[in-house]
């Protein structure tokens, strides 16, 4: 009788997976991504940096000090690669600070997940600095060409003088599935270190219940690019900044201005189509490759397997699984008698 019970409950959720689309789980692609920057402190020569908030008028740190980074050094704490973004470790990348000039406003930080994914979230959690000030969140599905997903901006004024964009006043909202916003909401002074930047891709857009071909194809990337522009300065540094070349400035204001970022986090899945709740890593390709179910084939799932064309592919949905179906429901009296 159990045995019955059992069997019966098997074909209801197989039933059940028919009548709605298959999704794998949720990942870290960061984790396993390649990724490369453009600036690093210490390189090519050791330099000594501050903390910002062991330096601001009023605050009383107890101890304060300057430590070296060097990126050829032989102890770990004195490097700030940029691999330390995604390691999944307390350590952290460290741009070099503009003591060494005023380009190192300006610093590239580029992922590789190694294939294409869709992205639902990205998470990026500071260091010891505050949050960057001006920049953009881009993709890309071949590397060359770079699209935005996000602006971030010092101030609301600065989305419209420097990015041509209404500013979107408070916590980030979209009003379609394709909208690029500009926010100053996550480019605030404080907290002086450890500040984080969650973007949201998909959750509160028009569609992201049911995600349209629209969102598919928006939420889709295989590189991931931060474009910093801007380090986030104390308003009482800022006009001497903007007057003078910062290697003309005490090195003990310019010191403490850089960007650090201790994690990079990016949510995404598979696509699949709504086509397979499983993509394990493929020990010949080194990619994650989804498990087709609903009768479909291809490496995303996006056709019907050979015999099972009775009607057009179509992806699944979470409301519909859009299973392929078998010539043999068309014609079974006629394969009976041959």
């Amino acid at each position: 009788m159990k045995l019955l019970v059992l069997l019966l409950l098997l074909i209801e959720e197989t039933a059940a997976a028919q009548l709605r689309g298959l999704f794998p789980a949720m990942l870290n692609l960061a984790s396993n991504a390649e990724i490369s920057s453009n600036a690093t402190c210490g390189d090519p020569e050791p330099e000594v940096y501050c903390k910002l908030v062991e330096h601001v008028p009023g605050r009383r740190i107890k101890n304060p000090h300057c430590p070296k980074c060097d990126a050829n050094s032989v102890l770990y704490k004195e490097r700030h690669p940029i691999t330390n973004a995604i390691d999944g470790t307390n350590q952290w990348w460290q741009s070099p600070s503009i003591k060494n000039g005023r380009q190192f406003h300006w610093v590239t930080i580029t992922l590789d997940l190694k294939q294409i994914f869709q992205i639902a979230y990205i998470i990026i959690k500071a260091a010891n600095s505050p949050r960057p000030g001006n920049w953009i969140l881009e993709r890309s599905l071949d590397g060359k060409i770079f699209e935005p997903w996000q602006y971030y901006a010092i101030s609301d004024s600065e989305c419209l003088t420097r990015y041509n964009i209404t500013p979107r006043l408070g916590s980030p909202t979209y009003r379609s599935d394709t909208e690029v916003i500009c926010t100053s909401y996550y480019s605030r002074l404080n907290p002086l270190e450890h500040g984080e930047i969650h973007t949201s891709l998909i959750n509160g857009r028009s569609s992201s219940a049911d995600p349209s071909s629209e969102l598919l194809s928006f939420t889709s990337a295989r590189y991931i690019r931060l474009r910093l522009q801007r380090i986030r300065t104390l308003n009482a540094d800022l006009m001497m900044l903007s007057a003078h070349d910062p290697r003309d400035v005490d090195p003990i204001v310019t010191r403490r201005y850089y960007y650090s970022i201790k994690d990079i986090s990016v949510g995404g899945m598979c696509i699949c189509y709504g086509h397979a709740e499983s993509c394990p890593l493929d020990p010949i390709s080194k990619k994650l490759q989804c498990v087709c179910e609903h009768n479909t084939c291809g490496e995303s799932c996006n056709q019907c397997c050979p015999g099972y064309h009775q009607q057009p592919w179509q992806p699944g949905t979470l409301s519909k699984g859009n299973t392929c179906e078998s010539l043999l429901q068309d014609y079974p009296q006629a394969f009976c008698a041959v």
